[in-house]
This record gives structure tokens, C-alpha cells and sequence, in this order.
């Protein structure tokens, strides 16, 4: 079996690529077929993937068809890392570094799962539970296909950017019992409901299944003490009722995700190249001043709305839109602490 010439096509000055026939070898000679390949054949071809001369062939009588089962094959190079990217993913948020900045994308889904509790309960006071009516109703929910949506989109955009800038991803070694330990810390059944329904674990396994899709590599560190130990003092960060801590050494002001990220990269360091200064890294310069506006440590980060990443293809696409949230960032903390002054 053949696949036909490729039929190039220009469309708004890409060149895009068609397959439009298949050629079967038979015993009266060549049978030319029209092909109607799926959506993610051509996603494949557009990842540098070419169809090979096998395949497997199946008759479809019923719908009078010939189903082919292709197979694509890619020259790859070895993925040599030279950088670190690290994710941070809570229940209601995924964070990580881009460039200079620590951005956080807002998943929201705190609002979805706790909407869909509340939907819930009324459906079933309702309806009652366990009969039809009430199961047809949560159907049209869809808890767990936005939930897989939010997941994936955000798994896309982590390993994207890993694969921009030649890094290795670097997660917290996040386990069933770990988050067992954590739901039982908090005694607000509203809290332990929504983490409990967040799926963590999920996230982190869409992460590292994307990874391994394209060939990206994930290093798992240890969770511990990511978000409660300052990087610069190794001293307690004493955390108010905000995300908002303030070192019970130093006395500079940290963020809880920002802390986690410069952890989990400095746990990757010392993972990888046993030391913070091996060749292509450097130790993060942090001056270790009291924040804002007097540190060069990143303790505000860039919160970007699901509204406003929901559709993004890649991060990197998108830097106007982070520098412009940034500025808006520093400028607004600046008119705070004037205020704050007078």
C-alpha cells in the first residue's frame, strides 16, 4: 500500500500539506481510494511525522468503507535539556517561571466544583436521588469534562514552553496518601470537599503524559516544605490569612506560590547538577531585601485568568500580554504603597 503524492496547498502563506488517496496493491493491480484522514493525522504530519508503506486494512460492509489503521514514523533528535522549568499545581491554580516573571493561570476550579456541589444538592432535593431524572441532570453538568478541559490546556502550555527553552520540567512527587495528609489538616469541610475534588494528581498526570508525548523530560522532587521554608534564609515563613508571608528571619515578604517555584528549582539543582552553579545555571541573585519594590526577588506574581489563557496555544505567544499584566502589576503596587505612606 501507497500513499499518494502529498498535495501542497497555500493558505494564508502556509504551506499547508494534504493527503488526498491511498493506492492498495491487489491481485488486478493498484486500487486508488479517497482518503479522509482525521484531525489528529494531520496534527501528527504537523509535528514532523511521515506515513509509512504499512498498514493495517479493515472493511467496513455495513457503511460500505475501507478503514486504515496508518502508521507515521519521525527522525528524532536526542533532547538535550538546558533548562529548568518548575510547576507548582494547587487546587485552584497552576504556577511556574516564564522568563522573569512567576505567573500563575487561574483554573477556577473551586467555583466548578463547588458550583456542581450546589447544583447537586438541589437536583437532588429536587429530583431525589438515584433515579432518572436525577442522573440525566447531572449529565448536563459536565463537571468532569471541564475539569479534563482545564487539565489539559494547562498541561499543553507547561510542556510547550519546556520544549521553547530546552528545559527538563520539575514537579512535587505528589502522592494518593500526600493528599490524604493534607485534606485531613483542615478542618472546613467546604475546603476538604473542593481539594478532594480538585484533582491534583490528575494535573499532574496530564503534565507528565503530554511530557512524555513530546519527548520532554519530568523530574519529581520532594514536596516537602516547598511553600513554608524561605530560599534565602532557610528560616519560617509565617503565613496571615492571604497567601502573603513574611520571613521570621530576614523579614522580606514572600508569596506562597513564588516560594514554592524557587524551591522546587533549587531542589531540581541540586537533583541534577548536585550544586547550584553548574555550567548553563546560576544561583538566582536575590538580594534579600525587604519587598515590594526593594528585592529582586519575583514575590508578586502575574495571576492571568482563565478568561484570558482559556485559548492560548503557547505562553511564549503571548509575552506582550504578560509584560503588559506585569507593568500593571508594579504600577499598582506602587500607588499602593504611596497611599500606604501617606
Amino acid at each position: 500500500m501507497e500513499t499518494s503524492k502529498p498535495t501542497k496547498i497555500n493558505i494564508n502563506g502556509v504551506e499547508n500539506i494534504f493527503f488526498t488517496s491511498v493506492a492498495i496493491h491487489t491481485h488486478r493491480g493498484w486500487v486508488y481510494l479517497d482518503l479522509e484522514p482525521s484531525k489528529e493525522f494531520y496534527k501528527l504530519l504537523a509535528r514532523g511525522f511521515k506515513p509509512t508503506s504499512h498498514a493495517k486494512i479493515k472493511l467496513d460492509r455495513r457503511n460500505r468503507r475501507v478503514i486504515f489503521h496508518l502508521s507515521l514514523e519521525k527522525e528524532v533528535e536526542i533532547y538535550r535539556p538546558g533548562n529548568i522549568k518548575p510547576v507548582d499545581v494547587n487546587d485552584d491554580s497552576v504556577a511556574t517561571l516564564y522568563e522573569a516573571f512567576a505567573i500563575i493561570l487561574e483554573t477556577d476550579l473551586a467555583k466548578t466544583t463547588l458550583g456542581y456541589s450546589y447544583r447537586k444538592e438541589s437536583i437532588q432535593r429536587r429530583n431525589g436521588s438515584g433515579n432518572r431524572e436525577t442522573r440525566k441532570a447531572m449529565k448536563k453538568l459536565r463537571e468532569g469534562k471541564k475539569k479534563k478541559d482545564y487539565r489539559w490546556k494547562t498541561a499543553s502550555l507547561m510542556v510547550r514552553d519546556a520544549m521553547r527553552m530546552r528545559g527538563v520540567i520539575v514537579i512535587e512527587r505528589i502522592s494518593g496518601d500526600d493528599i490524604r495528609v493534607m485534606i485531613a489538616r483542615y478542618r472546613n469541610k467546604q475546603l476538604r470537599h473542593r481539594i478532594c475534588q480538585s484533582a491534583l494528581k490528575g494535573e499532574l498526570n496530564a503534565i507528565i503524559d503530554k511530557a512524555r508525548e513530546y519527548g520532554v523530560p519530568v523530574l519529581m522532587v520532594d514536596p516537602r516544605n516547598t511553600s513554608k521554608i524561605c530560599p534565602i534564609h532557610k528560616a519560617i515563613i509565617e503565613y496571615g490569612e492571604d497567601r502573603i508571608g513574611i520571613c521570621s528571619k530576614g523579614g522580606e515578604r514572600w508569596h506562597r506560590e513564588v516560594v514554592a517555584l524557587i524551591n522546587i528549582y533549587l531542589k531540581a539543582l541540586e537533583a541534577l547538577y548536585e550544586g547550584y552553579a553548574q555550567k548553563g545555571f546560576g544561583v538566582p541573585i536575590l538580594d534579600g531585601s525587604p519587598v515590594p519594590l526593594g528585592s529582586t526577588a519575583t514575590h508578586e506574581p502575574i495571576e492571568i485568568p482563565r478568561s484570558l489563557w482559556g485559548r492560548w496555544r503557547s505562553l511564549d505567544g503571548h509575552r506582550d500580554v504578560i509584560t503588559s499584566l506585569w507593568i500593571n502589576r508594579q504600577s499598582n503596587s506602587k500607588q499602593k504603597n504611596i497611599s500606604n505612606n501617606q
